[in-house]
């Protein structure tokens, strides 16, 4: 329990440098964020990781099932275009795996956790919950995915002329139907502890800032509407215990 603290805090450290450093760099040298190559996947990564180590056992086999099945779902979209649409990767975000940079694994990582966390605060019935869970991973890539595949150019899509921001509409439908697909997982139990509501509230702020730096202002308001839900549901729920996973 004392190496899983110690690690923790040195991965929040190491995060946290990363997350300032990456705002101020948006301030000072606007074109230098979209030039660095190994920082935004290692704070990517660093973010997964506080996730996933501070989960029960059980939850954090399911949070890399999901990622994995997230990941597959990449490979098979550049592949075949089924169901994001047609598009490619850059080499932006490090290391691939058949055209797929492996850091998507923690990207579905970190969307999961905000979604179950974000319900777990709700208490959804769970007749509702793929449904609920889906949406706020669809919303979620509302705010990443004009930003990653536009300014940033983490990847490109075939056709420049998407419904929102050059994003096609498939890419969110996309994302709900693999969502959904995620979400019959069995998801029995999750644990709301410190270091996962974090990134949760850090790695949104990330977005909306470089949003509104990039003046993709659409985006932006919903980050910030995603991430005010997730404020107020925590501030509102007797659920704000922070667990101590084992």
């Amino acid at each position: 329990m004392i190496l899983k603290k110690v690690l923790s805090l040195s991965l929040l450290s190491f995060f946290l440098v990363l997350f300032v450093g990456g705002i101020l760099i948006q301030f000072i040298s606007p074109s230098l964020l979209k030039n660095t190559v190994w920082t935004p996947p290692v704070l990517i990564l660093t973010a997964s990781l506080l996730c996933l180590i501070n989960q029960k056992k059980r939850t954090l086999f399911l949070l890399l099932l999901a990622g994995a099945i997230g990941f597959l779902s990449e490979i098979i979209g550049v592949i075949t275009s089924f169901p994001y649409g047609e598009y490619s990767y850059t080499s932006k975000l490090g290391i691939k795996v058949f055209n797929v940079p492996i850091v998507l694994i923690s990207v579905w990582v970190i969307v999961i956790t905000l979604a179950l966390d974000l319900i777990s605060y709700l208490k959804i019935k769970k007749i509702f919950f793929p449904f609920a869970f889906s949406f706020i991973a669809t919303l979620y890539d509302f705010l990443i995915d004009p930003l990653m595949s536009g300014p940033l150019n983490y990847w490109t899509w075939e056709n420049e002329s998407g419904w929102f921001y050059e994003v096609p509409i498939e890419n969110f439908f996309g994302w709900f139907l693999v969502s959904l697909f995620i979400s019959i997982l069995p998801w029995k139990t999750w644990s709301n502890s410190l270091f996962p509501i974090i990134v949760n509230l850090l790695i949104p702020i990330f977005f909306i800032t470089t949003s509104f730096a990039n003046q993709l202002y659409a985006p932006g308001v919903i980050g910030i509407i995603l991430i005010s839900s997730y404020i107020l549901v925590i501030v509102k729920s007797k659920l704000f215990i922070l667990d101590n996973p084992s």
